[in-house]
């Protein structure tokens, strides 16, 4: 879809590239209910226990939705133009663009009317309804987005002071209120699990009236390997550049971990030691070759015309780098065959970003080590993105005292696999003295890493203006030779991405809303 160049002729169309029109649709839909909502008859009183109102919480509710559908459109397409009631077929269509800050402040001035409604939290049959927290973790994103390159060319600072604020808002307000916290695990944020047993989740993704998770069929289409007995369709297959990026960690000679580096592939130790010594991140996101996963290795390795069962040049559903995606695609789901009877908590937001957040825009406006927000308690950009680093605990095995314990999820991945390394007191921090350039690096690594998977790499590679480096670049896999008991690795070219720069940083607007509104097409479409 990207190497093609004209988005439209793509099946990518429906799912992301032509989110206009479901914007739009949804944004209506909100109108709507203001314009009628005096019809609205049956409105308990005392609906949370207090004075408020079910249609006053409505109301919060779909002034948060018109937000986010603003929202949708803004990260994709820049200012869009803003529509404020129901078109009729007799409306003047002919609404010009706004520009991206106007679109900016006019969702938050829908988010500072649903923060002033919403409640803190909903009752159990209600969960998933937007919050105050939500609201909070939503602006909190908006505003980083907002103050990135792609719509900071100027590199305002203060739109990076503004973003840092916000998220800071999200993080005291979880702290005080005890609302949200980040889980003690990381792997049991993508465990099967309902999203209320999931303390780090702020905004569930609601699928019907009746789930807010997502059924692990998604596993089978998405993440598992075509090889028996998995019968997976192995869509989402890590790359070897992402691999790369999970830092290796350096041990002193009594085994206590001192520091990391990165990969390097002109470091002997490292490719000999390829799956050794590295982030619990890695394990914890990506099936290799030779790691115990349910019921035997992954192998994706070749010798002559031979092939692991995960590999199969000749079979576009197997892997062509040599790994597949394991971070939702949790241990619990056993039934190959229909692992849908396991459900996963999905979600849009989750505290643990947040950090990040604040870590980028605390950087940018005040380098790593320095807080000049003025709270009651100091937070800077590092301490924040070394809270992420350090709830990587992993005990050793002795000090994990059983199936209650919260990190009873290392002992089990260390079961399966010795490779997982053992570190009492999470990864190593991010040391001191780095410059703001070397830490702006560092604190986008830990984005990738921590939050791969999740929706977020692609729309930070357009915002930080790195679609050359990482969307056009050359996609490199492993290959695995079998040589006796072992393996000999390198790194192969799996193939090239196209971006042109003059253009993809912003979507195409569909033509047709072009001709009907007789707005701008963004440049180069």
């Amino acid at each position: 879809s990207i190497n093609i160049g004209n988005w439209y002729q793509t099946t990518a169309q429906t799912r992301e590239i032509d989110r206009w029109n479901n914007s739009y649709t949804n944004i209506r839909r909100c109108y709507m209910f203001f314009e009628n909502m005096h019809l609205f008859s049956n409105d308990p009183q005392n609906y949370l226990g207090d004075s408020i109102r079910r249609k006053e919480l409505m109301k919060g509710e779909v002034h948060f939705h018109i937000a986010w559908y603003y929202n949708e459109l803004l990260k994709r397409y820049g200012g869009v133009p803003i529509i404020t009631n129901t078109l009729e077929l007799d409306s003047d269509f002919r609404i010009p663009r706004s520009t991206y800050d106007e679109t900016k402040d006019f969702i938050l001035a829908h988010l500072d009317t649903a923060m002033s409604i919403l409640p803190h939290e909903w009752p159990t049959a209600d969960q998933g309804r937007s919050t105050k927290a939500a609201v909070m973790a939503f602006r909190a994103r908006l505003l980083l987005y907002a103050a990135s390159p792609l719509n900071n060319p100027s590199n305002d600072v203060a739109r990076w002071r503004e973003a840092a604020e916000a998220a800071r808002d999200v993080i005291d307000y979880c702290e005080t209120t005890g609302a949200h916290s980040l889980m003690e695990n990381y792997q049991q944020i993508f465990m099967r699990s309902w999203p209320e047993q999931v303390s780090e989740i702020i905004i569930p993704a609601k699928r019907s009236g009746y789930s807010v998770s997502f059924n692990s069929t998604a596993i089978r289409n998405n993440s598992a390997t075509p090889g028996l007995p998995f019968q997976g369709f192995g869509s989402n297959t890590p790359t070897q550049n992402f691999v790369d990026r999970f830092e290796v960690i350096q041990f002193d000679g009594g085994g206590n971990p001192i520091g990391t580096e990165k990969f390097d592939w002109d470091n002997p130790s490292h490719v000999e030691n390829i799956y050794k010594n590295r982030d619990p991140r890695f394990y914890y996101t990506v099936l290799y070759n030779g790691v115990f996963w349910i019921e035997r290795p992954i192998g994706t390795w070749r010798d002559g015309n031979d092939y692991g069962p995960d590999i199969n040049p000749k079979d576009h559903l197997y892997s062509k780098t040599g790994y597949y995606a394991k971070k939702f695609w949790p241990k619990e789901c056993a039934n190959f065959q229909q692992p849908g009877g396991s459900f996963l908590a999905g979600f849009y937001y989750r505290l643990g970003e947040v950090y990040l957040n604040y870590a980028e825009a605390m950087n940018e406006a005040f380098g790593p080590d320095v807080d000049g927000l003025g709270r009651a308690t100091t937070l800077t950009a590092r301490d924040a993105a070394n809270i992420i680093r350090a709830r990587l605990e992993c005990p050793a095995n002795a000090d994990i005292s059983g199936e209650a314990d919260p990190q009873y999820r290392v002992l089990v991945e260390r079961t399966d696999n010795p490779d997982f390394p053992v570190l009492p007191n999470g990864m190593p921090p991010i040391p001191t003295g780095l410059s703001q350039g070397d830490f702006k690096e560092r604190v986008r690594n830990e984005r990738v890493l921590e939050l791969s998977y999740e929706d977020h790499y692609w729309y930070d590679i357009l915002r930080w203006k790195l679609g050359e480096q990482h969307i056009g670049a050359t996609i490199y896999g492993a290959d695995i030779v079998r040589s006796g008991s072992g393996f000999n690795i390198t790194r192969k070219v799996v193939g090239t991405r196209f971006f042109d720069p003059n253009r993809m940083y912003r979507y195409p607007i569909p033509e047709k809303e072009i001709q009907v509104m007789g707005i701008e097409q963004n440049p180069g479409w």
